[in-house]
């Protein structure tokens, strides 16, 4: 009965690991992101990391450029593309002083194209 038992939970588990790697996981490197669909133009280290956006979503490049989207949340990838964190990115006329708890400011940052950043990771 243990080595059914066994048998099954070991299934279950090459199981879970198959359908997560089918799905593309977590993308946690840049690279498996981008193989996933996900933008990160334009590809320049911007305060010292990537940033891509989901798949069918505004990257940063798309906002530098114009495009107005409401908020955005982006993978935030270390020069080595491994995965730093999330930033959020909100429009300034959305944006009424909420604090960034994650980045321990008072204030979010407020980007050059108009939208404020709040961090996910330690910057």
């Amino acid at each position: 009965m243990r080595r059914i038992v066994g048998v099954a939970v070991a299934a279950a588990v090459t199981v879970a690991a198959l359908a997560a790697a089918a799905s593309g996981g977590s993308s946690a490197s840049m690279t498996r992101a981008q193989a996933a669909g996900w933008d990160c133009s334009p590809i320049v280290l911007i305060g010292g990391y990537y940033h891509c956006a989901p798949p069918g979503k505004t990257s940063v490049a798309g906002l530098i450029a114009g495009t107005d989207v409401p908020t955005i949340e982006l993978r935030v990838f270390h020069p080595d593309g491994t995965l730093a964190g999330t930033e959020s990115l909100l429009r300034a006329d959305l944006y009424a002083g909420q604090p960034c708890p994650q980045d321990h400011l008072e204030a979010w940052d407020l980007l050059p194209f108009g939208y404020y950043a709040c961090h996910h990771f330690d910057t």
